[in-house]
């Protein structure tokens, strides 16, 4: 070393400083260990806006910060390189043996966009994961959105080294979870890392502008991941209208949320950020969102996809086998979430929105069901007795409670006498069209037992069914409600 020195000092005095100062300089770092040396940047930039051109990964604008139940509230940085030895992951909280997230905010924003840090939360709380929140902010800040699209395949890049070091430490179980543009990043993700593919991807509203002539490799589609679901909850203005995954979920249409109207908000804004909302609520949701399917969006919108029994759950548990597009409806505030579609639940929608208008019955139905044989007191008007046992097993009639906790065949007995009672001035009529059936005995109408059931009950139903004609003419012009 010190012939090194007095030969550099011979040097400078011969004006050879340059030739050997450099080595003597890089000595303590080479025998210190291998030296990465980093292509300069070649950026184009306008005012803010900075269009990214032949970046290398790693980059400094493009973080990656690791939570963990070890760290919930510590965000730890964790720093990605194009080998495992050049990186920190192992070195991290990071655990293989842990199921995956990686979290990708979209334009003008950044990981502390409140429903994806809500995530955290939620994810913490249901279970043991490594989440990934991937912060690009300063390549997609507003209002410099055309050069934010364009960064975004040099953030699926540097992602995809993330994930590439994830598949060294021995694990595939990796989730990639994007918003708004954040959702076009993974198709970039994806197209690096072939012929691999993930697992799973799930677009949270993905971004429309400038993605709708985009060719399959430019966006997110079904081939990006093994399976592909997506929420569509501002579609046609910031988000997208079209299919993009395996399955596709329209909350409330997919275009306007509830609850996003007034206030001074912005309802577009508003039902853009409420797919990420969703998304955080279905990881421990106990009602869940389900969804009934429909073939296409122009069908929705001429009402060819009621509400059915076919469902499927959307969200974190959405079954990686789910295929087609469905529709979701949910409450206008937070939870969101209603649960599974019932008949009960589809009653109550149309008699609230009936009794609202002051209908009796839905007047739409009138022309095709005008004596009323799909409404649910169809037979039943005045809640009469029926001379049959209603019991379905054959039980004995006194004990088996059907009206009022009262045996249908006391109720039976009881109705007959009563009526044998009020007609008794008929059957005592002596005019050859009022007498009596010959085996008809009713010289004491008050004991059953001298009462021919079977002819009884033959002149009773010929009552019924005229009192029903009469009921029938009655419903067979729709009323309104004029209170």
């Amino acid at each position: 070393m010190e012939r090194l020195i007095a030969a550099a000092i011979r040097q400078i005095i011969n004006g050879r400083l340059i030739i050997l100062i450099v080595p003597l300089l890089l000595l303590p770092i080479i025998t210190a260990g291998p030296v990465t040396i980093r292509k300069p940047r070649s950026d184009f930039t306008v005012g803010t806006c900075t269009w990214v051109i032949d970046r290398p990964c790693p980059d400094d604008d493009i973080k990656f910060y690791l939570f963990t139940r070890s760290n919930p509230e510590d965000r730890q940085y964790v720093h990605i390189a194009d080998t495992m030895e050049k990186s920190n992951l192992s070195s991290s909280y990071f655990n293989p043996s842990l199921p995956t997230k990686v979290i990708i905010h979209g334009y003008n924003a950044d990981m502390f966009l409140a429903p994806l840090i809500n995530m955290k939360g939620e994810y913490l709380s249901r279970g043991s994961y490594n989440l990934f929140y991937v912060d690009w902010s300063l390549l997609g800040p507003g209002p410099c959105y055309p050069s934010a699209v364009h960064n975004t395949k040099h953030v699926g890049t540097c992602i995809a080294q993330l994930v590439e070091r994830m598949l060294d430490s021995g694990t595939d179980d990796i989730h990639l979870i994007g918003f708004s543009l954040g959702a076009q990043v993974t198709n970039y993700v994806s197209v690096k890392l072939r012929p691999f593919q993930l697992r799973r991807i799930s677009g949270l509203d993905p971004a429309m502008p400038l993605f709708i002539t985009a060719p399959a490799d430019d966006k997110l589609d079904p081939s990006d991941a093994n399976f592909v679901d997506v929420i569509h909850t501002n579609a046609l203005v910031q988000g997208k209208i079209e299919r993009c995954g395996h399955v596709d979920f329209y909350m409330n249409g997919g275009i306007i949320q509830p609850g996003c109207w007034g206030g001074g908000q912005n309802p577009m804004a508003c039902s853009h950020h409420r797919a990420p909302d969703y998304f955080a609520e279905s990881i421990r949701s106990l009602s869940g969102f389900w969804g009934w399917q429909c073939n296409s969006y122009i069908y929705y919108l001429l009402g060819f996809c009621p509400q059915n029994a076919f469902q499927v759950m959307a969200g974190e548990d959405c079954n990686p086998g789910t295929e087609g597009m469905f529709m979701i409806t949910t409450n206008s505030d937070s939870p969101f979430a209603i649960g599974r579609w019932t008949d009960t639940n589809n009653v109550y929608k149309k008699d609230a929105v009936l009794n609202k208008f002051g209908l009796r019955r839905d007047p739409f139905i009138s022309d095709i069901d005008q004596w009323g044989k799909l409404e649910g007191n169809f037979n039943n008007v005045e809640q009469f007795p029926t001379p049959y046992s209603q019991d379905p097993n054959n039980a004995n009639d006194d004990d088996w409670p059907y009206f009022n906790h009262i045996g249908t065949n006391k109720l039976t007995k009881e109705y007959i006498r009563k009526i044998v009672e009020q007609d008794k001035s008929r059957y005592e009529d002596t005019t050859e069209h009022s007498k009596p059936h010959p085996n008809l005995r009713i010289s004491s109408p008050e004991i059953n037992n001298d009462i021919d059931q079977r002819t009884e009950l033959t002149d009773l139903r010929r009552r019924l069914q005229l009192k029903e004609a009469s009921v029938m003419e009655h419903y067979s012009v729709p009323v309104l409600n004029t209170r």
